[in-house]
């Protein structure tokens, strides 16, 4: 089964980027892919821009409207998202929890089960 995994984090709560905390964080989130890769579950994945850094597309009225920033107010920002393929969702919940942000304590993940659309 697929599983999305969506990474957030509260602004700020890792180290920052270029020091040398930052740099271990970025080779632990090497390690989790690297590893995640030769176990064949990892299907694709990507950090994101920051949340000033988004639009938002709705529609009022018949009209399209664009809005500076996330769909909504948070506490916590995502930060990226995997594409895992694991037998069940405890595979899932033990991969994630390998993971730098949840690891190293500076956000969560939500685990999203995929829609298949080719089982009727």
């Amino acid at each position: 089964m697929k599983y999305t995994y969506i990474l957030v984090a509260k602004p700020g709560a890792g180290p920052v980027q270029g020091s040398d905390e930052w740099k271990d964080y970025a080779a632990a989130y090497g390690a989790w892919n690297e590893e995640a890769g030769k176990a064949g579950i990892l299907k694709g994945g990507e950090p994101v821009q920051p949340p000033e850094r988004a639009t938002t597309v709705r529609k009022h009225g018949g009209e399209i409207k664009l809005h500076d920033g996330p769909f909504a107010e948070t506490k916590e920002n995502i930060i990226g998202w995997y594409l895992v393929e694991c037998d069940d969702l405890d595979e899932a919940i033990k991969w994630a929890s390998k993971l730098p942000v949840v690891d190293l304590g500076f956000g969560a993940i939500e685990i999203r089960p995929t829609v298949d659309f080719s089982k009727g």
